[in-house]
């Protein structure tokens, strides 16, 4: 009978049999402490193949005694004659009494931590026939493969009852993206078509009957954790042999989606969520402003005076954003509901019917008067009575104020524009901003410095009521998994402004697209379709195993691969994980901090500026860790940051930019003491200050070598 004919089979590393009762059928994950990790598993198999046990990993945290899972090097550091070391070899593997191998700790969940933690991981298994004595099976020909397969372990259902009877999912790369499929109802022990199955190699050694040996190895790939934890989850078990006919035959075309999620999501992120942001922060304003108390002593700015001017800055800023807002608005429509962008664009409904129609006539509804005055006076300055721009009292007149004639002039100007905006008289600096005022949110004011307060489109949205239109589309569960559209509130009045109430407006938008494939849209944000496959395991610890996988690409369905026995449960570690063993860095900071001694540092780093950001940077030299401070801080003690228009470098006429040259021991030292600074002002939030930094006095670690006194 020759080896072919042998019925293969998986056990644990062959060195680890020693000492044991009985050959264990399931592999073992090797630790490793060490960067050369592979010298140290080569050194270790070529010197005493019988150590291998002192490396299975066991539960460790960074308080484990280092004692406790110390290994000796094994790297040849000074080369011996062959004689003497096939001698020490010859005495090692003769040695009687070899200890059991270590047995898992049933109480602690093994984890496996990340290389930045200076830790790695090697699975290994020995493959043998199965028959008595377990002899090698050494693979023949191209036709015969090896591998080992991570398997997740997960519920087997969603239900409750279940939750705690876990089994092992495979990990499956597909064209539509990974995900983690149930592996079998009943055994599993099965490959799983399109299992990603992990590259190993072999691992020769030699026994106590000087008999060459392999095993095999395959390194654990812990730094893809994150990628494992946020895999979908599929509960369809398919067969390997299903899954080798389906790849057999072409599969058939993907239906078309029959959706409006893609183009929903792209309006949130590019409207309504900005939006929201914009409305914060003008009534975060406007109750700063109106908390400004009128002057009780000879203050250099009245608090009337003083309340108008904060008003205006903050709309003017505002105003920046509307614009940008209200121009992407413009092109959403433009994308998505081209024939809503015609009629805003031509002022004519006509054509337009159901959702576009509800759509086109809400943005037509304008401010009441009493509000626009509001706003307009809160661009003014002190007791002016007079405008810098016309104020449009809708959304509609301010998007067909930024659509123009269509040919993107409006666009150019504000892509265009190199500084902030700031109200001027001058023909020459208000031809480079759109001619026209529209607060999306803004501060409202009499124009003296009084009746500070949020206002803006934003208020027509509480009162709005939809009677005439459908509810939004039902979409099945796998059609929105992140629940985008059923969670979008009916368009029922409020009464009362609430910040989520913009998201009404989403539901507008949502009834005028029409269902499509949504072939041209933007590809959803990761972080939407993470949440939605997140969704079910959020709160899974995490637990995997590996089997070991031989594969006879001859044998076909009759004889399928052959799996080992599941590792011991382990988890695996994230980047933070706070039991993660600590990797030893050293950072030496600039010893001589002097003026003299920093002088000496070369400023071989460039640093290469526009004319835009070198404007920038010239502007905030001005401005001290002080005045930034001051700037949050209430009246009295409040004062305002001084700033100009922007603009960037110029030389003469001549726009400029910038290369500096920036010497990289500075940099770090002037990070390290930021780093500082800031630790002490979040203890205020976090109350980490006792954990952060622990300082240790080294004896004679001078700053200027040779002076500077005893």
């Amino acid at each position: 009978m020759s080896a072919l004919d042998h019925p293969v089979t998986w056990a644990s590393p062959r060195p680890l049999w020693r000492g044991a009762v009985r050959p264990s059928r399931a592999p073992s994950i090797l630790r490793f402490a060490q960067d050369d990790f592979m010298e140290q598993l080569l050194g270790l198999l070529a010197s005493d193949p019988a150590a291998l046990g002192g490396h299975v990993a066991r539960y460790e945290t960074w308080r484990t005694p280092a004692s406790a899972l110390a290994t000796t090097d094994h790297v040849e550091r000074v080369p011996l004659p062959a004689p003497i070391r096939q001698a020490r070899l010859s005495r090692l593997l003769g040695r009687a009494g070899d200890p059991a191998p270590v047995s898992p700790e049933p109480a602690k969940t093994l984890k496996l931590y990340q290389p930045a933690s200076q830790r790695f991981y090697v699975a290994a298994a020995t493959l043998a026939c199965a028959i008595p004595g377990l002899p090698d099976r050494t693979p023949t020909g191209g036709h015969e493969r090896t591998g080992f397969v991570l398997r997740r372990l997960l519920p087997r259902t969603t239900q409750v009852a279940d939750q705690g009877n876990l089994t092992e999912f495979a990990f499956v790369k597909a064209a539509d993206g990974s995900r983690w499929q149930l592996v079998s109802a009943g055994d599993p022990a099965q490959l799983a078509p399109g299992e990603e199955l992990l590259p190993v190699f072999p691992l020769t050694h030699g026994d106590s009957a000087q008999v060459r040996r392999r095993i095999w190895g395959g390194l654990v790939p812990v730094g893809r954790r994150e990628e494992y934890m946020a895999g979908k989850v599929s509960r369809d078990v398919v067969s390997l042999v299903a899954g080798q006919t389906d790849a057999l035959r072409p599969p058939p075309p993907a239906p078309p989606r029959d959706s409006t999620i893609a183009r929903m999501t792209e309006f949130k992120m590019d409207v309504a969520e900005p939006w929201k942001m914009m409305i914060r922060t003008a009534q975060k304003a406007a109750a700063d402003i109106a908390a400004d108390p009128d002057d009780t002593d000879n203050a250099k700015v009245p608090g009337p005076q003083r309340r108008q001017a904060r008003a205006r800055e903050a709309n003017l800023k505002l105003q920046m954003q509307s614009w940008l807002i209200l121009l992407d608005f413009a092109k959403y429509l433009q994308r998505n509901l081209l024939t809503v962008y015609t009629a805003v664009k031509g002022n004519s409904a006509a054509g337009l019917t159901g959702g576009k129609l509800t759509l086109f006539n809400w943005l037509k509804q304008t401010l009441p008067a009493s509000d626009v005055d509001a706003l307009k006076k809160g661009f003014r300055d002190f007791g002016s009575a007079s405008d810098a721009l016309p104020y449009d009292t809708s959304l509609f007149d301010a998007l067909r104020a930024i659509i123009g004639n269509g040919d993107g002039s409006v666009e150019t100007l504000l892509e265009a524009a190199e500084t902030v905006y700031q109200a001027n008289t001058d023909p020459a600096v208000k031809a480079l901003w759109p001619g026209f005022h529209c607060l999306l949110a803004g501060v409202g004011s009499d124009g003296f410095g009084g009746a500070a307060a949020a206002k803006g489109p934003f208020t027509l949205v509480a009162s709005l009521a939809d009677k005439a239109t459908p509810p939004l589309p039902d979409y099945p569960a796998d059609a929105d998994p992140s629940g985008i559209l059923t969670a979008l509130p009916e368009l029922a009045p409020s009464g009362t402004f609430d910040i989520n109430d913009i998201d009404k407006v989403t539901a507008l938008v949502a009834r005028a697209l029409d269902r499509s494939d949504e072939s041209g849209a933007r590809p959803v944000p990761f972080a939407q379709s993470l949440a939605a496959d997140m969704e079910e395991t959020a709160a899974d610890a995490g637990l995997f195993v590996i089997r070991f996988v031989h594969l006879n690409e001859d044998c076909g369905p009759l004889h399928p691969p052959t799996l080992s026995e599941p590792t011991e449960r382990f988890q695996l570690a994230s980047y933070f994980d706070p039991d993660a063993p600590v990797r030893p860095i050293r950072i030496m900071l600039p010893a001589d901090t002097s003026p003299a001694g920093l002088r000496k540092h070369a400023r071989g780093t460039a640093f290469v500026m526009s004319n835009m950001l070198c404007g920038q940077v010239q502007r905030a030299k001005g401005m001290g860790f002080i005045d930034l401070v001051l700037s949050v801080l209430p009246w009295p003690l409040n004062k305002a940051l001084s700033k100009n228009d922007g603009g960037g470098c110029k030389s003469g006429t001549v726009d400029i930019g910038m290369i500096c040259s920036l010497s990289i021991p500075i940099i770090t030292l002037c990070a390290f003491i930021l780093l500082i600074i800031f630790v002490f002002f979040f203890e205020l939030i976090f109350a980490w200050l006792p954990f952060f930094m622990l300082c240790f006095p080294v004896p004679k670690l001078k700053g200027k070598q040779g002076g500077g006194g005893a």
